[in-house]
């Protein structure tokens, strides 16, 4: 546990939370900045400020748990999408320094937007970056 951090305190039980999931490795909990009904947190127990500092194993439970979670609000809540969504550090649009992935019901007229426009970029300009990314030629990777 992190001192001062909110999210470490809802896992330990100590700060008050809408819980609706826990298990020994994730909790899971009712945004209060809720953008639509049934928006969820998933948050690992042992403190990782962001997905560059969480575990590999803690990362797998998180996932396991958003999964269960989407799937009780698929079969409470019938929503007619679901995003998820994961912030990391300031620029990543991260605003509580805990690793945490939003579980957010959608519905087809709701007011979220995506926050940029998809457009096509010729291959040919990814080539350099693809090849500075290939984890299929390093190794261990």
């Amino acid at each position: 546990m992190t001192s001062g951090c909110v999210f470490c305190a809802i896992a330990a039980g100590t700060h008050p939370a809408p819980m609706v999931y826990e298990d020994e490795t994730t909790v899971a909990f009712l945004d209060i900045t809720a953008v639509t009904p049934g928006h969820t947190l998933v948050v690992p127990r042992r403190h990782a400020a962001d997905l560059w500092e969480i575990r590999p194993q803690d990362w797998s439970a998180v996932a396991r748990t958003a999964h269960r979670i989407a799937a009780r609000i698929r079969s409470e809540l019938d929503p007619d999408g679901l995003t998820l969504f994961q912030a990391n550090r300031e620029a990543g649009w991260q605003d509580v320094f805990h690793l945490h992935l939003h579980v957010v019901p959608r519905a087809t007229h709701d007011r979220l937007q995506r926050p940029w426009v998809a457009s096509p970029v010729p291959l040919e300009r990814l080539e350099g970056m693809r090849r500075r990314l290939d984890l299929r030629t390093t190794a261990g990777g």
